[in-house]
């Protein structure tokens, strides 16, 4: 990966969703593993996260250049690291493990071909973006924390043949003289062996083990004066790395695409004239729509959900306090002139004072778009009552609240696959199905006047096929047609997008490309917040903010709570 060269003023900064995209490209690229993703800056071998256990691949900031340099760092490590060799010598004690840790990253990092300049600069700015940020913390003023910033500054110039710069330099010179005579050997090791990851184990142990040391015998002293640090910013060591988002969620996964690439990024749709835009309460008949309706009111009812209490969470979290004239008659505040003369008249009249009031106005728009592709459907129902119940509450708390759905008007393409067919079966025509987008409720009706509609959530024909970009870029348009200040969207969806006919002639990443496309679009605005609820997945690869839940389980007031912090979160 090349170096940031400053030409990037031109044109508009990549959003962290298209940094994302490429740094999964690029580490592919690199490694030749296809089952590689970089989302939520997480990495994912398949379904499984990976833990990445370098001091300095943690809290990484979203600059593009500290996140190519850590993901060229990541790729070394994949390419030039034997896992399991080094699994089997990491020391247990957490220091110990940490300075192992670190070394074995400096190894591969040092072993960077030649023919990688910007690789090579990358890397050089991370790590020492990483140690600006540990000297400005306030840890290094104290005799551990200087002397890990020490160790790890000395490996990284040794291992990488690099100029630390003057100041940090400086600030660990006598550190560093005081280690020489129990390091220094060491350090040549390590530099020699840097090739051999068998040899290069042994003084990386030595020197982690003398690291171990130095820090039991200091915490031993430290309750005799030494004392803990003045903390001036939340940087922290990784002592624990097992704790970083190892869990054992199933992930959405998804790829390059060739149809994608050979249209020049450019999302293409081989006939609109099919596509429909309907009301929910039109595609089912009216008594049934009714029984639904019915149903989910009973179900709702005895599922014990306390709508009001999530409707106060909303409020607090969702709205803002407005001056709204004045509180008169109180006894403490501003002094109301125009109640003086109750004072004169009676000297024991302490009600003169008035202060100003404040209404809590939620400008919050909130539009739910709801995946209505086939996997789908047995999920509806709880998906109704999820929907109804916090698209209710939300209304409760004075948001506007939308509920939109996505699926296809017919199965495999219909007619736009036979009309394809008809012109020749042209390669890569892109988008090859009747598209449907359906308003459950409209966010221009209080909840009340629009409920009925989320009943048809619960019509299983409704459920075909998932086209989730245009049914992302359709939902944001609406909501920025409302007035609002602050909007919403949450999708939820159980997977990526998936129509038939449209990966059978393009392939089966097209739509996901669009879906990345379309969000990194909305992020670079910033004028719709969009986050994504998984069912029963994590559906990371694609959506920065979201949370993955099962919908088989019954509905309860914690997950509706998560769902809530998921919706309020900024």
């Amino acid at each position: 990966m090349s170096a940031d060269t400053g030409n990037a003023s031109a044109r508009p900064a990549p959003t962290l969703a298209e940094m994302e995209a490429w740094g999964g490209a690029m580490l592919r690229a690199i490694t030749g593993d296809a089952s590689l993703q970089w989302s939520g800056q997480t990495l994912y071998a398949g379904t499984m996260p990976q833990a990445l256990p370098a001091a300095h691949h943690t809290n990484v900031p979203a600059e593009l250049a500290d996140q190519r340099g850590m993901l060229d760092s990541v790729g070394l490590r994949l390419c030039s690291s034997d896992a399991s060799l080094h699994r089997a010598h990491l020391p247990a004690d957490p220091v110990e493990r940490l300075v192992f840790e670190l070394l074995e990253q400096l190894r591969v990092e040092s072993l960077v071909p030649q023919a990688w300049p910007g690789a090579r600069e990358n890397m050089r700015q991370r790590f020492l973006q990483w140690a600006q940020a540990f000297g400005d913390s306030g840890l290094t003023e104290s005799s551990l924390g200087i002397l890990l910033f020490a160790v790890a500054l000395t490996a990284w110039s040794r291992l990488t043949d690099q100029e630390m710069p003057d100041r940090m330099s400086d600030a660990i010179e006598s550190t560093r003289m005081a280690m020489s005579p129990h390091l220094g050997r060491f350090w040549v090791q390590l530099r020699r062996t840097r090739e051999d990851q068998s040899a290069f184990i042994e003084p990386a142990l030595a020197v982690a083990r003398w690291v171990g040391e130095a820090v039991r015998a200091a915490q031993e002293d430290a309750p005799r004066g030494n004392g803990n640090p003045k903390r001036r910013s939340s940087f922290a060591l990784p002592l624990h790395f097992e704790s970083q988002n190892l869990d054992e969620l199933p992930v959405a996964q998804t790829g390059d695409s060739r149809a994608w690439a050979s249209s020049s990024q450019t999302y293409r749709v081989f006939s609109r004239q099919y596509d429909r835009e309907e009301q929910a309460t039109e595609l089912i008949r009216a008594s049934q729509l009714a029984e639904f309706r019915a149903s989910m009111d009973d179900e709702i009812a005895r599922s014990g959900l306390h709508v009001g209490r999530l409707a106060r969470h909303f409020q607090m979290r969702l709205a803002k306090h407005q001056r709204d004239g004045w509180n008169f008659g109180l006894e403490e505040g501003h002094l109301d002139a125009g109640r003086l003369t109750q004072l004169v008249s009676d000297p024991q009249q302490r009600a003169i004072f008035k202060d100003e009031a404040d209404r809590p106005v939620n400008e919050t728009a909130v539009t739910f778009l709801l995946d209505c592709s086939g996997s789908m459907k047995g999920h509806s129902r709880h998906m109704s009552i999820l929907v109804d119940v916090l698209g209710r509450a939300l209304d409760m708390a004075g948001a506007s609240v939308e509920v939109l759905g996505f699926s296809t008007g017919a199965w495999n393409g219909g007619r736009v696959r036979r009309e394809w067919q008809r012109a020749g079966q042209p390669q890569f025509p892109g988008r090859l199905n009747e598209r449907l987008h359906i308003v459950f409720k409209d966010g221009g009706k209080r909840w009340r006047h629009g409920r009925a509609g989320i009943a048809a959530l619960r019509k299983a024909d409704l459920f075909r096929e998932g086209i989730d970009g245009e049914g992302v870029e359709w939902a944001c348009q609406r909501l920025l047609g409302r007035s609002a200040k602050r909007r919403i969207l949450m999708v939820i969806s159980d997977g990526c997008p998936m129509d038939t006919a449209t990966h059978q002639v393009n392939d089966e990443h097209y739509l996901d490309q669009h879906l990345r496309q379309v969000l990194a679009a909305r992020e670079r605005a910033g004028d719709v917040k969009v986050c994504a609820l998984g069912v029963g997945l994590d559906l990371g690869v694609f959506y920065r903010q979201r949370l993955a839940v099962d919908l088989q389980q019954n509905l309860d007031e914690g997950l509706l709570l998560a769902v809530a912090d998921l919706l309020c979160k900024r």
